[in-house]
């Protein structure tokens, strides 16, 4: 009999006495998958809304761009050329680029508002680049122009322009 309950209890485990788990089981570790991935979630949430926020600028300027004879473009005109709108007034020509400084999208001009409107993000500018409404803190730049040797007109979206100067030929 001696023997009998010396069998049992080696062989049976007692209910009072549980086996430490050297890992997780299989809700724990769903669980903590779950956790994490919403934890990676959390984070790119958090850093598209900051890069949305913060805006960043376009990763290089725009080439220059020929628009040809300036008595090609009649007063009142608009030529886009590359990412750059070349316009005409009685005052003269003026070039603006269409870098939207807010996230480097590509602004259109609606000619019949004569504005630039961004269709990223909806930040509007007025037909001199000037900002209207955002989310863009900036206005769009305005490129140099010149005549080449040819008698074209360049615009050089590297060599900024003030805003209300314009080209007279």
């Amino acid at each position: 009999m001696q023997e009998a309950n010396l069998l049992n209890n080696y062989m049976l485990p007692s209910k009072e006495s549980k086996p430490a788990k050297s890992r997780p089981g299989r809700r724990g570790f769903i669980l903590s998958l779950g956790w994490a991935l919403l934890g990676l979630a959390f984070a790119g949430m958090t850093w598209m809304s900051g890069r949305f926020l913060a805006g960043s600028q376009p990763r290089s300027d725009p080439e220059p761009v020929n628009f040809g004879p300036p008595d090609g473009h009649p007063i009142g005109s608009m030529t886009r050329g590359g990412r750059v709108v070349l316009l005409r007034d009685d005052a003269g020509f003026w070039a603006v680029t269409t870098v939207c400084p807010h996230l480097g999208c590509q602004p259109v001009f609606a000619e019949n508002r004569r504005i630039f409107v961004c269709p990223c993000h909806g930040s509007h500018f007025d037909q001199e680049g000037r900002l209207l409404a955002g989310p863009a803190a900036s206005g769009l730049s305005l490129a140099g122009l010149r005549l080449d040797a040819q008698g074209s007109l360049v615009a050089h979206p590297q060599e900024p322009a003030r805003a209300g100067d314009r080209f007279k030929p």
